[in-house]
């Protein structure tokens, strides 16, 4: 089976919020990328579903978290992948921090980056 991923992922286990079509999903991140996340959860959120992820990198009353707009990409038994459509520039700083360092290689994590813009940019 060809491997569909054009990011670096790596393991990073965080609470997570999922929010979609009025429903709030309760979860834990296992692994990220640039481009999604999977996270553990017993919920049936259907594939290509809208949402919208709040991941908590800490627990203090005012949280660091990241935010990110996507879409479901894959439902399996105990969670779901989801495919990162829209973020702001602050919650990329931070993934792109947690991705770089897990993944010990920043150039790479910005080399792919752009290289996804480019196309995304010649896509459209």
């Amino acid at each position: 089976m060809k491997e569909r991923r054009n990011f670096s992922r790596v393991d990073f286990r965080v609470s997570a919020l999922l929010q979609a079509e009025g429903v709030a999903v309760k979860g834990e991140v296992t692994d990220v990328s640039l481009h999604g996340l999977y996270m553990e959860t017993q919920e049936l959120i259907p594939v290509g579903t809208p949402v919208e992820v709040t991941i908590y990198l800490s627990a203090a009353p005012d949280p660091v978290v990241i935010n990110v707009k996507g879409t479901v990409a894959r439902l399996v038994p105990g969670g779901l992948g989801c495919a990162f459509d829209k973020m702001d520039v602050e919650s990329f700083a931070h993934l792109r921090s947690i991705i770089s360092y897990q993944g010990g290689d920043e150039s790479k994590v910005m080399a792919e980056f752009s290289e996804y813009v480019v196309k995304k940019m010649h896509d459209e």
